[in-house]
């Protein structure tokens, strides 16, 4: 019976042309498979050992990123407001919520800048934008993104992240407290359709933050520019989902005292370690809804790294050159990996990885910007085919030669060298140019006899 459901499954979901499904089945489906690849990536342990190594970061920086936040909310006169934050942070750990803060801000308190010395703030500053650092790392991962910002670069990036932070969370506690409050209130009670919005806006303003600071984070902190709806849609999976899997975990606390008998006075420790596992796991997973949704190829294809041959790179490569070289050609904006994906209906990952293959061959090469776009190297006159498809049958340059590590057959050899004859004859000497004028000549007759025969009609 399993083995049926998972042969329907598959034929329902995967073995169908979405593009042939009207749009709210295609929706449907879409999603369907984003869960399923979403289930996938959870069990696969990456994602849980990024996980992992952010809460190990999250234990080591969190009392000095309070205390850089405590001094910039000092200077706003409005530091009484980190109880509060705290409590809000610390709320799924149940009971034990106001004990862990209170022990959190005696710690603070105990971070005294004339004790610490210039070098001691400078390696307090440099563990809270290690976190951050961390965390764009894991991020990056998501996105596929293989050039990260240098720390020099990150440096004032990061300190917006977290200047900016803190004063949102006041913000927003402030809002929260002033819609909930007493006095705002009673002025309103007579009139009851509006008591009612009120009491039920006061009660989706937290989800109503929580997403607005996941959006915020999604499109600011990657090395890549996050559409807005990507950022956006990926925050709401997290901050629903965060939302309720605080209310369990607060309710699992409450009524569990097996953990307390084992670890006696860790087992707060043992629990707020539980709780940050959970929590960056929820938000790598509002990451990876933001990319699927900016990328939904990798979904509609269910494709993994490295499920390719070696015929569909090279036939890539030359969609991907006759587009980069199109484009070059007669001016137009130079395409990114997303449009290209999209133009192809191929896979993100498996775009990149061509790109990457074709820019180690020094074919074309990134534009630096919000958006990374890719241009040829050099002229056109001077790229042959023959180095584009050379370029993905042939082992990535940072990997080395592994032929030559082969005990090479004579009977083997012989059919390899027919094979690589066969390929230098097709392509001959054509180069990059060439092949983008014949494509476009042959575009441009297509649309005379269409128009011709429109005519004629």
């Amino acid at each position: 019976m399993i083995k049926k459901f998972v042969e329907s499954f598959n034929r329902e979901v995967w073995h169908q042309d979405v593009y042939a499904m009207g749009r709210s089945r295609r929706v449907l489906i879409f999603w369907v498979r984003m869960f399923h690849v979403l289930s996938d990536e959870l069990i696969a342990e990456d994602l849980r050992m990024r996980a992992m190594s952010l809460v190990y970061t999250s234990l080591l920086s969190l009392v000095p990123l309070l205390a850089f936040a405590f001094a910039l909310l000092k200077g706003f006169g409005v530091q009484n407001k980190l109880g509060p934050m705290l409590l809000d942070l610390f709320a799924p750990m149940g009971p034990k919520a106001p004990e862990m803060a209170g022990k959190v801000i005696d710690f603070v308190d105990n971070v005294k800048a004339g004790l610490l010395g210039t070098l001691g703030l400078a390696m307090l500053l440099y563990t809270v934008v290690a976190l951050v650092r961390k965390v764009e790392a894991a991020f990056n991962h998501v996105w596929r993104v293989r050039e990260p910002r240098s720390f020099v670069e990150g440096f004032g990036h990061y300190l917006s992240v977290i200047m900016v932070g803190p004063l949102l969370l006041v913000t927003a506690l402030g809002l929260t407290a002033t819609v909930t409050s007493h006095t705002a209130v009673e002025h309103l009670t007579g009139i009851a359709p509006v008591f009612v919005l009120l009491v039920a806006a006061a009660k989706l303003l937290p989800y109503v933050f929580v997403i607005a600071a996941f959006t915020f984070i999604y499109m600011f902190v990657p090395h890549t520019h996050v559409q807005v709806r990507a950022g956006f849609t990926g925050a709401v999976f997290a901050g629903i989902l965060w939302e309720l899997a605080g209310w369990l975990f607060a309710v699992l606390a409450e009524s569990s005292t097996r953990l307390t008998a084992i670890y006696s006075s860790f087992a707060i420790l043992v629990m707020f370690m539980i709780w940050l596992y959970v929590s960056w796991t929820i938000v790598l997973l509002g990451s990876l809804v933001a990319f699927y949704v900016q990328n939904p190829e990798l979904v509609r294809h269910g494709l993994k790294r490295n499920e390719v041959g070696g015929r569909t790179m090279e036939r890539v490569a030359l969609h991907v050159m006759y587009l980069v070289g199109r484009a070059y050609e007669e001016g137009h904006t130079p395409w990114s990996r997303e449009q290209l994906a999209r133009r192809l209906h191929l896979p993100t990952d498996l775009i990149l990885d061509v790109l990457e293959r074709l820019r180690q061959r020094g074919l074309i090469m990134l534009m630096t910007g919000k958006i990374r776009r890719y241009v040829p190297t050099r002229d056109m006159d001077n790229i042959l085919l023959r180095e584009v498809v050379l370029a993905v049958r042939q082992n990535p340059a940072q990997q080395g030669d592994a032929d030559r590590h082969i005990k090479a057959l004579p009977q083997a050899e012989e059919i390899m060298h027919k094979l690589d004859q066969a390929s230098n004859e097709a392509l001959g000497s054509v180069t990059l140019k060439e092949y983008v004028n014949t494509g476009e000549a042959q575009e441009l007759e297509t649309k005379t006899v269409l128009l011709a025969r429109q005519s004629k009609k």
